[in-house]
C-alpha cells in the first residue's frame, strides 16, 4: 500500500466506550420506566419484566438477523478511495470518482448510504443484491454507524469534502 499523508486518511472504528455507555443509558431508561409501570399498574415487577423483555429480546435478535450481511465499520477514506469492511470481514473500495452518493442519514441510528455508479469497478467487482437490503437497489449500500469514533459529524464534513462536485 502506499504511503499515505496521515491527514488524507481517516479511520472511522466501533467505539466500545460509546457502546457500553448506550448500554447503561437504555438499561437505566428501562428500569426507569419498569418502576413507573410497576406503579401505575399495581403489578409485580418481575411480571412486567418478563413481559417487556421477551419483546426486547425478540426485537433485538430479529434487528442483528437483519443487519448481517450489511457492510460495517471500520470505515477508511483517503483521497482517492472509501474503503468499507463488508460481511465475514471482507473489503470492498471505492474510488471517489465511481461514487453516485455517500450521505449519511438519520440521527438516533445513523447509516452510510453509498451508492457506487458503475458497480464493476468497485474493488473487488459487486454482483447485484451481495450486500443490499431488503427494499432498497441492488447496489445500495447501508453501512451501520452506530457507536462510531470520530462521530457522524466529522463523517459529514470528510464526505463533503471528498465527494465529486456535479
Amino acid at each position: 500500500m502506499a504511503d499515505l499523508d496521515a491527514s488524507s486518511v481517516v479511520d472511522f472504528r466501533y467505539s466500545p466506550r460509546r457502546h457500553r455507555l448506550a448500554k447503561v443509558l437504555v438499561l437505566l431508561g428501562a428500569a426507569a420506566l419498569l418502576a413507573f409501570y410497576t406503579v401505575v399498574f399495581d403489578e409485580v415487577w418481575w411480571k412486567v419484566l418478563l413481559r417487556f423483555g421477551m419483546i426486547g429480546a425478540i426485537v433485538a435478535l430479529t434487528t442483528n438477523w437483519q443487519l448481517r450481511r450489511q457492510p460495517r465499520l471500520p470505515l477508511r477514506l483517503t483521497e482517492e478511495t472509501l474503503h468499507l469492511t463488508g460481511p465475514n470481514g471482507t473489503s470492498l473500495s471505492i474510488d471517489w470518482v465511481n461514487m453516485a452518493s455517500a450521505q449519511v442519514r438519520g440521527r438516533m441510528d445513523p447509516r452510510l448510504v453509498v451508492t457506487p455508479l458503475d458497480p464493476e469497478q468497485t474493488r473487488p467487482p459487486m454482483r447485484a443484491g451481495q450486500w443490499s437490503t431488503p427494499g432498497r437497489g441492488p447496489y445500495e449500500l447501508v453501512v451501520r454507524l452506530a457507536w462510531m469514533t470520530p462521530g457522524t459529524d466529522a463523517l459529514r464534513r470528510e464526505l463533503a469534502r471528498r465527494l465529486p462536485t456535479s
